[in-house]
């Protein structure tokens, strides 16, 4: 037996113990069933996170940012494809921490490993296949047709503020412990998976905020073709982010415009017309804004004064 499939057999069988993985012993899954919704991603070594990153943590956001987009539908996550290319150096000790972390997490959410491909290469290179399970409806539009409510979850920007501080120590004043939260929150997403499911039949439109708010409602806007209108006093902020603007005033805009552009929330962004109604109590949702006629996205501040930000979210070109 060659090494690749010795590594394979070694930390990536014992999580694949289902029968639809076929044992990983044939060149695909084989389901029965169907109704699936599927998504996919992918992070590469220094475009979306340094080698230094403990794979423990890679395991775990990989899986996060692939179940923000089952969350987004409104489904229930079910089991992954896992495709690794890895440097050869050390590779051992690299798997045994990532796929520590891989069953940490699958555990957390009850998920199954069926299948997926292993590979060397110069950098290390990490893609995930999710697949989530749903009855005959899931959110589908990503356009509205009506002047609906803007709503998301959470807090916002955090992970755009701890990319900042991690990539620059310096480039604010801030405490130790809220540079702390602000990096956990980009290194480990919390997917909302409970409220994409209450969120069912409920809402008009629900996406994942992974390019930055700005940037998801810019998209949603042009479908849709009506203007986004949202408020900076009702997007909610995190006491870590709070903290920031209180030690840095003079950068108060510099601020903004990560938190509205920087990305990596994962938070849910959906809409509500006029004629809906949230049946459920949700904790931690905030309305933040509103659609009507007219183009593209207006941020406006406390005092009702247009504030005009230089970036609309993250674009990988």
């Amino acid at each position: 037996m060659n090494n690749e499939k010795n590594l394979i057999e070694k930390y990536l069988l014992p999580l694949a113990q289902n029968k639809e993985s076929l044992f990983l012993k044939n060149d695909a899954a084989y389901f029965k069933k169907q109704n699936l919704v599927i998504s996919t991603d992918m992070m590469i070594e220094d475009k979306h996170f340094k080698k230094s990153i403990d794979p423990n943590l890679l395991a775990k956001k990989l899986i996060r940012i692939n179940l923000s987009d089952i969350a987004a539908m409104g489904a229930v996550p079910d089991g992954i494809f896992l495709n690794i290319a890895l440097p050869k150096s050390n590779v051992q000790d690299w798997l045994k921490a990532f796929t520590s972390g891989l069953k940490s997490d699958m555990k957390k959410f009850n998920l199954k490993l069926y299948g997926g491909d292993m590979s060397s290469s110069d950098k290390i290179f990490l893609s995930l296949t999710v697949l989530g399970r749903t009855g005959n409806y899931c959110h589908k539009k990503n356009y509205t047709k009506s002047n609906s409510d803007i709503f998301v979850t959470g807090c916002i920007g955090d992970a755009g503020l701890g990319y900042e501080l991690m990539t620059n120590d310096s480039i604010f004043n801030c405490s130790k412990k809220s540079k702390k939260r602000l990096i956990q929150k980009l290194l480990l997403p919390e997917p909302r998976l409970s409220v994409g499911k209450q969120l069912l039949n409920n809402v008009e439109l629900c996406t994942d905020i992974s390019d930055g708010l700005l940037g998801e409602l810019s998209f949603i806007a042009s479908q849709s073709n009506k203007q986004a209108n949202i408020f900076l006093d009702k997007i909610p902020l995190s006491f870590a982010s709070k903290e920031l603007f209180m030690k840095n005033k003079k950068k108060k805009n510099d601020i903004w415009e990560i938190i509205l552009s920087g990305g990596e929330d994962y938070e849910l962004l959906f809409c509500l017309s006029k004629k809906q109604k949230i049946k459920k109590n949700l904790n931690e949702i905030s309305k933040i804004g509103y659609f009507s006629s007219g183009k593209g996205v207006k941020v406006f501040d406390c005092h009702g004064k247009e504030f005009k930000p230089n970036k609309y979210g993250f674009s990988h070109f």
